[in-house]
């Protein structure tokens, strides 16, 4: 019965999870096709930021002498006041969607006139006022986002006097609970009209805010990784908006390495760091995104264990990668991680991997690989002048005491070649981070191996990570997959985990014997099985999983969450199965699955009873596998749509088997 009665807001924010990017990726050749959900948490401030170029090698060396941790950060620098469009460092006019979309809808580029007879103040609803800002009205500087307006009603908020987790010049993140539960989440608030001078053009305007809606945009593309900071929910107010995300309280990157642990030790954690690190890229990479800004700082441990899990966070720079044969120009990030491509405004996902190579040399040495040594207030030039022309320091100390494997790592990661340099996905691959692998990985708890060959969770990620209609798709193949007898699937069994070991591994699970799992028992029975997730992380991957909306995870989303589809395609009798689903969904018999047809299959088990809310899940479900745009989905876009993405494998998610210290 509580498949019937457990149907609620959450199973509303599970499905609008997966429409953010849908229409934004649909029409990129070669690019993945959106997917669902999160993740960032600290607001860095600008302010004195070109001061701590290089003072990481300052800090490495004090380091060694010292014994004291591994120098914290290169630039501390807001993720807006990091862009810089032109050479001269001035804001180049064009187009303002590059790192997102336009909030507001303009893309105007001429300097407004200041309002007839106003003296330069701005018109807010028709009114003038003594803010100098030209004739932008209220709705221009602080739009509508569509988010949610009921925050205070559903969470105890500190006001922004008190003292926050972190702060910046355009927000801060502050601590808030839950008034029901008193469950803590980190708030990250970024105000809708930060500047203090007039924007020089509405472009600069809607640039801005695309950042903010484009932050909130990627978030909800790949968080449902458990390699990323949780995005709960988005609201706003007529200020500010405010991103409820997961609270991590363990610290960033860099505060678990320090230089007078043993160079075994050393080097074993930076391995297991940097291949966390490169998850991340690689899950961005797979979905069309660049991340733009992967530095320490934004790395987070969930919390204080010494083996706790690390998450990706603050995605304010992150954007789409462009065509295949097409570069990015829009020069930002943070100067000491940035690759020699990004200086030279031609760049690519290869960008991200030099970044990870700044992450390494860091995390192996105490310092950057980078730094001004000419000036003594260090600035953003000699730093960048360094990165295209120092040759990277492999011998002094201590790399002598490095493994040449991790040396190898790095060389190749900092080649100023990006066709020379590694993928992400084959930096994974790099014997530094296998070999790390296959000698520290230890057997799940009670020295028995976990289920599923150690695959449960990093299946239950990726599974997550697809877009609602493929998710329904597969759920309702699994359906028919277990409503025929055994001789009938013997093509899966043969090549796939078995059916029916899906099936018992489901009863574990099953405590109650009632043939649901709710989030209680999906805790405790991965953590019986071997895997170490967390409450609040069982719950993000049960709100991924439940494509119904009720609450909880039938046999059907469990085995469409762990079938192995990739060799399921290679079954002789795979055609079979998608003709089959597509027939099952094709209600008329049109050849074409239309939208009233995709909102039977989402929302046959649902009682969503707003209209706007269905028709924007259903077009986003649509835009998944409509190649040609014309609002239907044909057979072709229907199996494209269901082909896996050899790309998309297991190893760049976090498996959350027991370690064994």
């Amino acid at each position: 019965m509580r498949a019937s009665s457990a149907r609620s807001m959450r199973g509303h924010q599970a499905r609008v999870r997966g429409v953010s990017f849908a229409n934004a990726r649909a029409t990129s050749s070669g690019a993945m096709r959106a997917r669902a959900c999160v993740a960032a948490v600290f607001v860095r401030d600008a302010r004195g930021s070109d001061a701590r170029v290089g003072r990481g090698d300052a800090r490495g060396r004090d380091a060694r002498v010292r014994g004291a941790l591994v120098a914290r950060r290169g630039f501390l620098s807001d993720w807006l006041a990091k862009n810089d469009d032109g050479a001269d460092g001035k804001k180049k006019k064009g187009n303002a969607t590059s790192g997102g979309t336009s909030a507001s809808g303009r893309g105007k580029t001429k300097r407004r006139d200041p309002a007839p007879g106003g003296g330069g103040g701005a018109r807010f609803g028709g009114e003038t006022t003594d803010n100098p800002f030209g004739d932008f009205t209220e709705s221009d500087l602080k739009p509508d986002f569509g988010f949610r307006r009921d925050l205070e009603a559903l969470y105890n908020v500190p006001s922004l006097e008190e003292e926050p987790l972190g702060a910046g010049s355009y927000g801060v993140v502050r601590k808030v609970t839950n008034k029901k539960t008193g469950e803590a989440f980190a708030l990250k608030t970024l105000k809708k009209a930060p500047w203090k001078q007039p924007p020089a053009t509405m472009t600069a305007v809607n640039y801005y805010h695309g950042k903010l809606k484009n932050e909130v945009d990627v978030m909800r593309t790949i968080g449902s990784s458990l390699s990323v900071v949780y995005l709960y929910d988005a609201f706003e107010d007529k200020d500010a908006i405010h991103l409820l995300m997961e609270l991590c309280s363990g610290g960033e990157l860099l505060d678990r390495i320090s230089m007078n642990d043993s160079e075994e030790y050393r080097e074993q954690k930076a391995a297991d760091l940097v291949k966390s690190v490169l998850r991340t890229a690689v899950q961005c990479h797979n979905r069309g995104i660049i991340y733009r800004d992967i530095k320490p700082d934004n790395f987070l441990f969930q919390t204080e264990d010494l083996d706790s899990p690390l998450k990706a966070t603050d995605f304010g720079l992150a954007g789409l990668l462009p065509p295949r044969g097409e570069v990015l120009s829009r020069r930002c990030g943070t100067p000491s991680y940035m690759a020699p491509e990004v200086i030279d405004r031609r760049y690519t996902s290869q960008a991200d991997v030099w970044s990870v190579g700044v992450v390494a040399y860091q995390l192996l040495s105490g310092r950057l690989p980078f730094v001004d040594r000419v000036n003594a207030r260090p600035n953003a030039k000699e730093v960048f002048r360094a990165i295209l022309e120092d040759d990277v320091d492999l011998e002094s100390d201590p790399w002598p005491s490095v493994s040449d494997e991790a040396k190898d790592f790095v060389a190749k990661l900092l080649d100023r070649d990006p066709d020379a340099r590694p993928t992400a996905r084959a930096a994974l691959l790099h014997p530094w981070l296998t070999q790390s692998t296959a000698t520290w990985k230890s057997k799940a708890a009670k020295g028995q191996d976990s289920a599923l060959n150690g695959q449960v969770v990093a299946r239950l990620q990726r599974f997550a990570t697809q877009g609602l209609l493929k998710r329904s798709v597969l759920r309702l193949i699994a359906r028919e997959l277990l409503n025929e007898d055994a001789e009938a699937i013997e093509g899966v069994t043969a090549r796939n985990t078995s059916v029916q070991e899906l099936k018992e591994l489901f009863a574990k699970l099953d405590t109650s014997g009632d043939n649901m799992v709710e989030l209680s028992e999906l805790e405790v029975g991965l953590r019986e099985i071997g895997y170490d997730v967390t409450g609040k992380e069982s719950k993000q991957l049960l709100g991924s999983l439940d494509t119904s909306g009720d609450g909880l995870i039938d046999v059907n989303e469990f085995l469409a969450a762990l079938l192995d589809w990739e060799k399921f395609e290679k079954t002789q009798m795979y055609p079979q199965w998608v003709e089959r689903a597509f027939q099952i969904l094709d209600v008329d018999g049109s050849g074409q699955i239309d939208a009233e047809e995709v909102a039977q299959l989402i929302f046959e088990e649902s009682a969503e009873e707003n209209s706007s809310v269905r028709a924007s899940i259903v077009k986003a479900c649509i835009s998944e596998a409509d190649v040609d745009g014309n609002g239907k989905i044909d057979k072709d876009e229907f199996a494209s749509l269901l082909q896996a993405d050899p790309m998309d494998d297991l190893d760049q998610y976090d498996s959350r088997e027991y370690q064994k210290m």
